[in-house]
């Protein structure tokens, strides 16, 4: 069977759905911190993310390579469908790791993505959850048009599933791997597992408030379908525990549309880093 853009969509759209419920059922949004402010950045942010810069970035792309890579176009076509997989996984996701990590070195992209660690608890909709500068000028979006423009498309929708499917997961409130490490003979596969992709325990501890607790790695583990990338580049922090405290440490509740439309929209409180 050939995967699909409506298909892979639909696919992620009830894995996002199962997930989202299972987070309701644990209890999670009952929590008051999740204000009415917190739901509007989360709706806001998933329709900003899949309906406006998504789209608007590909027709962007895609315009640039037609009219000046035209002679390209589906060169690799014939590429083995396991080698284009694999191809396509890890050069997107190799530019999310950069990009991410730049967000977290310099100022002025690092407001575009504060709004992704100002939840107060892990959740589903973390995934959307980014300033409209963090994902127009979002280079993975850039790669894989290129990619499919290249011929890796039903690589690339593939890969994308699989890269969906554990950054949703490890950005969930869910904590799947929390059992499995205390299942001895599974020990040697969560070794290789947790160094290989992102897990709850790994990503959440990016998004801890603080690294005083000594679990918490806010500038580290930015891998978001791999976890290699910090292996390799020493940003990863192994502890298999979860912070007790999510978020910003430092953290002024600002409207949804300054959090997610900075900097044409700048905070009041003029504590907060989006005053500037």
């Amino acid at each position: 069977m050939k995967f699909t853009d409506s298909h892979i969509y639909y696919e992620i759209l009830i894995l996002f759905a199962v997930i989202s419920i299972a987070e309701a059922i644990t209890g999670l949004y009952k929590s008051e911190k999740w204000s009415k402010n917190e739901w509007y950045i989360n709706f806001a942010g998933l329709f900003l993310s899949s309906i406006i810069t998504r789209p608007l970035s590909f027709l962007l792309s895609a315009y640039v390579l037609n009219y000046f890579f035209a002679d390209y176009y589906n060169v690799f076509e014939n590429v083995p469908l396991w080698a284009a997989v694999l191809i396509t996984a890890l050069l997107e996701d190799f530019t999310q790791y950069w990009w991410h990590r730049a967000a977290h070195t310099y100022t002025w992209l690092w407001k575009g993505h504060r709004v992704h660690h100002s939840a107060p608890e892990m959740s589903v909709f973390l995934t959307g959850r980014n300033s409209w500068v963090y994902l127009l000028l979002f280079p993975p979006r850039i790669v894989s048009t290129v990619l499919i423009f290249l011929g890796f498309g039903q690589a690339f929708l593939i890969g994308y599933f699989f890269k969906a499917l554990i950054g949703i997961s490890a950005h969930s409130s869910v904590r799947w791997d929390k059992p499995l490490y205390a299942i001895k003979w599974l020990h040697p596969l969560m070794w290789v597992l947790e160094r290989t992709i992102s897990t709850p325990a790994t990503h959440h501890a990016h998004h801890a408030a603080t690294d005083a607790d000594g679990i918490g790695v806010i500038n580290g583990n930015y891998g978001n379908m791999f976890f290699i990338w910090d292996m390799l580049f020493g940003t990863a922090k192994i502890t298999r525990e979860f912070s007790e405290h999510i978020g910003l440490e430092d953290y002024q509740e600002e409207p949804w549309y300054v959090q997610l439309g900075y900097p044409l929209f700048k905070s009041r409180d003029e504590r907060s880093e989006l005053s500037k």
